[in-house]
């Protein structure tokens, strides 16, 4: 395995960890999951942080995701 491909496959998963953190705690899920939320200790995220952590997520994954490409070429 090259040299720049292991750091780049790190990126691309610590942009999808943080879309999925994101996602689990989204201001847009439903009472129910608010609920679970609550009673388990988790919180609700604010929407702008939502999105923020949304597009932080997305650009790592993307920059990952480049990097993959063009470490492999």
């Amino acid at each position: 395995m090259k040299k720049s491909l292991v750091p780049s496959l790190i990126m691309v998963a610590i942009g999808a960890f943080i879309l999925y953190w994101a996602s689990t705690h989204s201001p847009k899920a439903g009472v129910g999951k608010m609920i679970q939320n609550e009673l388990s200790g988790s919180y609700t995220m604010s929407e702008p942080w939502f999105y923020a952590s949304l597009v932080l997520g997305t650009v790592i994954a993307v920059v990952g995701l480049m990097r993959t490409f063009k470490a492999l070429k």
